[in-house]
C-alpha cells in the first residue's frame, strides 16, 4: 500500500515549489483517495496543474491609456494627475489590455492599482472585483409618467415608499419579489446570502445615491434621434404625450448582498493570484474568466444585476401606486459593474456603456450632474478610442472632507447655519429633502464639479449624444442623521461664551 501523497513526491516528479505547490498536493491526495494508481494521479494531475506554467508577474511598461478629460483649474489639473497614476499602476496589471478615464474622473481612497471613479478597463479573460468596486451594479433607473402631479405632492409620496441609510428596511416594512425565489443560492458566492437580499430590497443606501423628481420636455429632433436609434416605444409615447412628462429617477446600487459578493469575489481573487501571480495589488487581483471560480462569479454578477433593477423598479411601483399611475416607459444603466463584450470583460467604475446593444441600438443612457442639475438622457457614441464608455456624473475636483474643511469652525464642527445659507444658495426653489434628517453639504451641487464643463466635454470627445434633459423638481438623498444632543450642547456653549466675550469688550469700550 502506497503511503500518502508528500509535496516531494510532487517536486521529484517535476512540480515546482512554491505558491502552487499546495492546490496541487490536494489535488493529488483527492485523486489518490478515489483509488487510482500513483501513476495515474500524476497524469491526471499534469493536465490540470502544467509543471512548466509560468508564474504570471505584472507587465513592465503599462497598457495604453485614453483620456476623455480636460482639465483647466489646478484643482482640476491635481485631480486628474491622481486618476492617472492610478490608473498606470492599474495598467500594469498583465490581463489589463487598455483603460480611460471619463470626463468625472476622480481618485478613491485606495492603495496601488485602485481604478479611479470614472476609470473603465478592457480586461482579457479575467475579472476584476476591486474594479467594479463594493458598490456592484450601482446603477440608474427612470420611469416617465404623465405630468399632471404638483411636485410636492410627488415628494410626499415618494418619501414614504424609498428607504434611505445604512441597513435594510425594518421589519414589517420589508419589500418581496420573485427575484428572491430565484435558483441561484447554491452559487458558491450566494450561498447563505437569500436573507440579505431580502433586508435589503427596497433601499437606497447612504452617499450619492439619490430619488430624483423631474420634468423633461421632448423636442421634435430629440424625438426623431430616439426613434431613429430604434426606440420606437418611447418615440410613440413622447407623441402622444406632446412630450412632457414627469420623470422619477433613482440611483442606487447592490447594498449590502452586493458588498457581501464583492468581499468574497476578493479573497477568491486573492487567493487564484497568489497561488499563481507574483506581486499584484490586492485591487487588481484576479478571477479568470473561464475558470470554475470565474464562471461562478459572473453568473453571481448577472444575478445581481437582476436584483439591483428590481430594487429599482419596486421603489418607482410603489410611489407610481400612490399617485395612482403606471409607468408609461421605463430605462436604466450600470455604471458600476462588469460587461463581458466578445472575448472581453469590461470593466467600470463609474463609467456609463455607450456601445451598441444586441439589436444593433445605440445603448440608451441616463447621466446625473447634481441635484440643482438637469439629468440627461443619452444616446452612446459607441466611440472606440475612450472603451465605448460615457461618464456617470459629474464627479469631484474634492474629497468630501476637502470639501467640508471650509465650513468647519475651530474644533471641526460644521456650522449649520453656514450650511442652510449654502444650500438656499445653490438649490433654491427645489423640493430638497434629507432622509435621515440632516443636511449633507457634501452632496449639494458645491461637492460636484462644473456640470456644464463635464456636459460640454461629452460633446467634445465623441462620447454620446445627448437626446433629452430631465430639470430637477425635487430630490431626497440621505444626508446626516440629527445631531446629537452631547454636540449641540457643546456648540451652544460656545456660542454664548463668545456672547459673553463679545459683550465683555463692548462694555470695556462704553466705559473708556
Amino acid at each position: 500500500m502506497n503511503m500518502e501523497i508528500k509535496a516531494r513526491d510532487l517536486i521529484a516528479a517535476g512540480w515546482h515549489e512554491g505558491r502552487r505547490l499546495g492546490p496541487a498536493l490536494r489535488r493529488a491526495r483527492d485523486l489518490e483517495s478515489s483509488g487510482l494508481e500513483r501513476s495515474v494521479v500524476l497524469t491526471q494531475l499534469e493536465q490540470e496543474f502544467p509543471k512548466e506554467l509560468a508564474v504570471i508577474l505584472p507587465r513592465y511598461e503599462p497598457a495604453p491609456l485614453a483620456e476623455a478629460i480636460e482639465a483647466d483649474t489646478p484643482e482640476e489639473q491635481a485631480n486628474v494627475a491622481i486618476a492617472r497614476a492610478r490608473m498606470h499602476e492599474l495598467l500594469h496589471i498583465p490581463v489589463v489590455q487598455r483603460g480611460v478615464i471619463m470626463p468625472d474622473a476622480c481618485p478613491t481612497g485606495g492603495g496601488r492599482a485602485t481604478i479611479p471613479v470614472g476609470g473603465g478597463i478592457e480586461v482579457a479573460n479575467a475579472i476584476i472585483p476591486g474594479a467594479h468596486s463594493a458598490d456592484i451594479c450601482c446603477s440608474m433607473f427612470a420611469s416617465f409618467f404623465p405630468a399632471n402631479h404638483p411636485v410636492g405632492e410627488v415628494m410626499d409620496h415618494l418619501q414614504k415608499v424609498t428607504h434611505f441609510g445604512p441597513g435594510g428596511r425594518p421589519r414589517g416594512f420589508q419589500m418581496t419579489s420573485p427575484v428572491l425565489e430565484e435558483p441561484v443560492w447554491d452559487n458558491p458566492f450566494l450561498t447563505g446570502l437569500r436573507s440579505r437580499a431580502q433586508d435589503f430590497l427596497g433601499t437606497q443606501g447612504d452617499g450619492n445615491h439619490f430619488a430624483y423628481i423631474g420634468r423633461i420636455e421632448f423636442t421634435e429632433p430629440q424625438r426623431a434621434a430616439i426613434e431613429a436609434a430604434g426606440y420606437a416605444e418611447l418615440s410613440d409615447w413622447i407623441t402622444r404625450r406632446d412630450g412632457k412628462f414627469n420623470v422619477l429617477v433613482t440611483h442606487h446600487g447592490s447594498r449590502g448582498l452586493g458588498a457581501d459578493l464583492y468581499k468574497r469575489g476578493q479573497v477568491a481573487a486573492r487567493k487564484w493570484c497568489d497561488e499563481n501571480a507574483k506581486d499584484i495589488p490586492d485591487a487588481a487581483v484576479w478571477l479568470p474568466g473561464d475558470s470554475p471560480e470565474g464562471r461562478a462569479y459572473w453568473d453571481a454578477l448577472q444575478y445581481i444585476g437582476r436584483w439591483t433593477r428590481e430594487n429599482h423598479a419596486l421603489i418607482h411601483a410603489a410611489l407610481l401606486r400612490r399617485l395612482g399611475q403606471r409607468a408609461l416607459v421605463q430605462i436604466g444603466n450600470e455604471h458600476n459593474f462588469v460587461w463581458k463584450r466578445g472575448d472581453s470583460f469590461f470593466h467600470g467604475k463609474g463609467a456609463t456603456p455607450a456601445w451598441r446593444d444586441s439589436e444593433g441600438r445605440p445603448l440608451l443612457g441616463l447621466i446625473p450632474l447634481n441635484m440643482a442639475r438637469e439629468i440627461l438622457l443619452v444616446l452612446g457614441s459607441n466611440n472606440n478610442d475612450y472603451l465605448s464608455f460615457c461618464p456617470h456624473g459629474a464627479g469631484r475636483n474634492l474629497s468630501r472632507s476637502a470639501m467640508l474643511k471650509p465650513f468647519k469652525d475651530a474644533e471641526g464642527l460644521i456650522d449649520p447655519s453656514r450650511v442652510q445659507q449654502s444650500l438656499a444658495e445653490t438649490t433654491g426653489g427645489l423640493d430638497i429633502r434629507w432622509f435621515c434628517g440632516g443636511p449633507d453639504l457634501s452632496e449639494s451641487p458645491l461637492g460636484y464639479k462644473d456640470a456644464t464643463k463635464v456636459k460640454a466635454q461629452i460633446t467634445r470627445f465623441g462620447l454620446a449624444t445627448v437626446v433629452g434633459e430631465v430639470q430637477p423638481q425635487g430630490c431626497i438623498m440621505a444626508g446626516e442623521s440629527p445631531e446629537p444632543p452631547w454636540i449641540r450642547a457643546r456648540r451652544e456653549k460656545k456660542a454664548r461664551h463668545k456672547d459673553e466675550r463679545r459683550e465683555g469688550r463692548a462694555e470695556g469700550i462704553v466705559d473708556n
